[in-house]
């Protein structure tokens, strides 16, 4: 059963089929395996747009349909946040915490950090899962919960590999297929050469395309996306 402890969207793309693993498959299958019950505590790390919350939405779509595992799925970028929400989430069987290097620079950064620690030894002694993503390994994070920062370095840490060329190539003519529009190699290679890369504003520019496509009943052409995206 997934649980939502908050009233947050989960991207309906966001699903393992839709993640290109490139030099990531030890961690997609670590991933993969807590859906059969295997405990897993993972720190994953990477820049912005590298990917990190696609794989936790990815899992938490993956256990949907999965009785016997309840998932909990936290981005922790909203203010109105609390560190006392986390004792809730010692009951579920995996917890999922997007983004943990934004609740170090608020004034509660140190109650953040206990609520964190405390959920960690509680999902650890109940052979329970917790992934992790930030933007950073856990020697780069200002902790200053030292007891912390050691679970942290006690987990399997992986970080994303960035996509090469072909792979984001490959990338945006899956979501193009997806939105039912025709993306050929050209067009894409000519995307990437002229727009940012990364794969948040990948995941933009399709969108706009899918959107102005839509309206002027127009295929996708050169001029069309330097039209449309301003390139």
């Amino acid at each position: 059963m997934l649980q939502l402890p908050l009233d947050f969207e989960l991207k309906v793309d966001a699903t393992f089929d839709n993640f290109i693993p490139s030099g990531n498959l030890l961690l997609l299958e670590a991933m993969q395996s807590i859906t059969s019950g295997q405990q897993e505590f993972l720190y994953i790390h990477g820049e912005n747009g590298s990917g990190k919350t696609h794989l936790l939405q990815a899992l938490a779509h993956q256990t949907a349909n999965i009785a016997e595992l309840n998932l909990a799925y936290l981005p922790l970028e909203s203010d109105a946040l609390v560190p006392e929400l986390l004792s809730s989430f010692e009951a579920f069987d995996c917890v999922c915490l997007d983004n943990i290097e934004v609740i170090l620079t608020r004034e509660n950064a140190y109650q953040w950090q206990e609520s964190i620690f405390h959920l960690y030894n509680h999902l650890k002694d109940q052979n329970k899962s917790l992934v992790i993503t930030a933007n950073q390994a856990p020697s780069g994070l200002t902790c200053s919960l030292k007891d912390l920062q050691s679970r942290l370095s006690a987990m399997f840490i992986h970080e994303i590999k960035p996509l090469t060329d072909e792979d984001k190539k490959l990338y945006i003519q899956r979501k193009a297929k997806d939105k039912g529009l025709e993306l050929a190699d050209e067009l894409a290679s000519y995307m990437l050469s002229r727009g940012k890369r990364d794969l948040n504003s990948l995941n933009e520019s399709m969108e706009k395309l899918d959107v102005a496509s839509l309206q002027a009943k127009r295929k996708i052409t050169k001029p069309f996306i330097k039209e449309v995206l301003g390139l």
